[in-house]
């Protein structure tokens, strides 16, 4: 028999219901503020978006409205200062008075003060850039300021500060040097940084803009320090003083790049005997410095093949009837006797034909005597020998085929 509930059980009852009806309330009031948040977040998006596609309109009038709606967006008081160039300085100040960390505004309103012929703000201007960034673009700016300015006290341990930070191509910063003095040494000691990046990118403007003489010590400093990354710009740089006959200092690359294992010879010694490089072709050859230079014209195909490896030259008829195929630099010692020794077979050429051989001078004249002839007629391995000597004034000749 059921007669109602006990008061204990009534205040039970109460309190739960009082506990249910309190989570349903957080649960509201959570998921009011949740809506709160979300429609603020809605707002700005709106708004921001509105702010950008004003930006977008290109307006004078438009980016003030944009920056009323994103006071706090750099790119706009940039807009608006290449918008309105003549209200560059003042527009850039309201920039970076909201933006005081901003180092790309600092530069844009030194520049424009530049621009405006107030120097001195223009420099302080951008040493703020450079106090607040300590990137590399705030250096060029303000070393590019100093070259403007002709002031080279100032340039040159800047531009060292933009170089030894510096990422990518610097060739500029080169040529900007380059300008404001031609005096080489200067300009190795007071703005190229000891780094290896940038020495090797140094040393391969210094070829471009065919100034060798300049490039012999950045060469030792590249070299000193040589890794694989550096091969390439010490062979460059060795080819071009082959080109203007140093043979000297071209050999001292050479065989420096072999004793460091950069390269997979054993230095040359004339001196010792040891004049040919690769002469088996065992090695895949680098076309550059000491080694074998592959050049077949259109017609002529050449490739290193077989084991023991050769190299496999094939005619196709259309080939030039004089053209150089493949090519070495030797070097030699003067008054000397010397022994080229040819092993080849040949297929399909007839007695008459073949390759010819030259030794050659810088001069050009043939230390073979046009005699260096590779006949065909024969279908197995066929032995040449050619004899020649050096003359007094003759370090280096030019086998080529």
């Amino acid at each position: 028999m059921f007669d109602g509930l006990t008061p204990e059980f009534a205040a039970a009852g109460n309190e739960r219901l009082a506990s249910r009806q309190g989570l349903l309330w957080i649960w509201r009031a959570a998921g009011l503020a949740a809506l709160v948040l979300l429609a603020t977040a809605l707002y700005w998006i709106v708004r921001l978006a509105r702010a950008d596609w004003l930006f977008l309109t290109g307006s004078p009038q438009s980016i003030q409205q944009s920056i009323r709606l994103a006071p706090g967006t750099p790119d706009y008081y940039s807009g608006w200062a290449q918008v309105e160039p003549d209200r560059a300085v003042d527009v850039l100040e309201k920039g970076v008075a909201l933006n005081p960390i901003n180092s790309s505004l600092w530069i844009q309103l030194g520049l424009a003060a530049e621009e405006n012929g107030d120097f001195r703000k223009a420099e302080a201007d951008l040493l703020e850039a450079m106090r607040l960034d300590t990137s590399f673009a705030p250096r060029w700016a303000l070393s590019d300021f100093y070259l403007r300015r002709h002031d080279a006290e100032k340039f040159w341990p800047v531009v060292k500060a933009a170089l030894t930070i510096s990422y990518g191509d610097v060739s500029a910063q080169f040529r900007n040097c380059w300008s404001l003095s031609q005096d080489a040494p200067t300009i190795l000691e007071r703005a190229i940084p000891d780094r290896p990046k940038v020495l090797r990118q140094y040393l391969e403007f210094l070829i471009s803009e065919k100034r060798m003489e300049a490039a012999g010590p950045v060469a030792e400093r590249v070299l000193a320090r040589a890794g694989t990354e550096d091969i390439e710009a010490l062979l460059n740089y060795g080819d071009h003083l082959l080109e203007e006959g140093q043979s000297g200092p071209a050999l001292a690359i050479w065989n420096a790049l072999n004793e460091k294992k950069l390269l997979p010879y054993a230095p040359l010694s004339a001196a010792m005997g040891r004049s040919l490089t690769n002469g088996d072709f065992a090695t895949p050859n680098v076309n550059a410095g000491f080694d074998w230079r592959f050049t077949p014209p259109e017609g002529i195909f050449l490739e290193r093949v077989g084991k023991p490896p050769a190299v496999f030259v094939s005619f196709t008829g259309q080939q030039p009837e004089d053209c150089e195929i493949l090519s070495q630099y030797v070097p030699v010692l003067p008054k000397r006797e010397y022994v080229l020794s040819v092993r080849y077979q040949a297929t399909g050429i007839p007695a008459e034909s073949g390759p010819l051989c030259r030794v050659l001078r810088a001069t050009g004249g043939d230390l073979l005597h046009e005699g260096g002839l590779l006949p065909g007629g024969s279908e197995g391995d066929a032995d040449r020998a050619f004899r020649f000597a050096t003359p007094a004034d003759t370090a280096l000749v030019r086998l080529v085929f």
